[in-house]
Parts: C-alpha cells; structure tokens; sequence
C-alpha cells in the first residue's frame, strides 16, 4: 500500500493496515467534529447576549413544587418579580431557582440551606443565599420568606457572578 486512505468499501477492515484504518476513523471524526461545529454556529443568535444588571431585570424559574419552591415563588411575585413556573424558549432572560441542603459532618454539624439563581443562557449565579436551616424559621413558610427577603435586599447581589 503507499500510505493512501481506502474507502471502507473498497477492502474489507483486515485487508487494510493499521495506520490506514486509524487515518480513516481520524478523518471521520473531523469532518463529523467540522460539521457539528458549522451547525452550532448557523444555530447561534446573531446579537450578543446581555446579562442584566440587576436581578430584577430576569424572570425567575421556579419549577420545584415543593412547599419551600412555592413559597418562594409566590414571595417574589409579592415583591415585584416576575416568575413562572414552566420553561419557555425564546423568553426574556431568565433565571433558574435552586435550592438544596448540606449537611456538616464536622461538629456543630449543621444543615444549610443554599439557594442559587442562575442565568439560564450563560449559567453564571446572578444572586445567592446560603444560611444555616435552623437559623431561617421552623416552616417552610418562614424559610422562604426569610429566603426572599435576603434575595431581594441584598445589594451586593446586583451583578452575575461568573460560575468558575
């Protein structure tokens, strides 16, 4: 052979020497990797994404149905916000809620509750609570107003942070 790339239906696999058919698979995934690349890039947006500079400026997801996640939902509408429950493509910016808990394993060991609201299109955090669970009210309706009020009064809370 002089090296040359066969097509696969010229000689059946064993008929080609190894670095022919390595050649061959590499050749495939470029130009599989090259016309992937051209799809996205004819799919992107033409205008540049503007994250806004205050969290008022997003609606905010809530898709968790949960007692905590409809309390907080219905305490940011309360406040101004503009929430919704279901995904929607091709909306204003949006940020998504999640919650979660941690546990310590360390004494005092204590349980935290973190909230995150994240930019759906770049996934930076736009705002962040994080407090110990106790700390926030015995119910989920007294965890969540707690939750809304440092949400929506926190200044430092007014631009993205990158999510590095």
């Amino acid at each position: 052979m002089s090296g040359e790339a066969l097509p696969d239906a010229a000689l059946p696999d064993e008929a080609l020497p190894r670095i022919t058919r390595q050649r061959i698979t590499r050749q495939r995934l470029f130009c599989n990797a090259s016309l992937g690349l051209a799809v996205v890039l004819s799919c992107a947006p033409s205008t540049r994404y503007e994250q806004p500079d205050a969290l008022r400026g997003y609606e905010i997801l809530v898709t968790s149905q949960d007692s905590l996640g409809r309390g907080i939902a219905q305490g940011l509408a309360r406040r101004g916000f503009r929430v919704r429950t279901r995904v929607r493509g091709g909306s204003r910016p949006t940020a998504y809620l999640l919650a979660f808990i941690f546990r310590e394993t360390d004494p005092p060991a204590l349980t935290w509750l973190h909230v995150r609201l994240a930019d759906t299109r770049t996934g930076a955090i736009v705002a962040a609570v994080s407090a110990p669970l106790d700390s926030l009210g015995a119910s989920a309706g007294e965890r969540a107003r707690a939750i809304v009020d440092s949400l929506a009064a926190n200044p430092a809370l007014r631009r993205a942070v990158s999510p590095t």
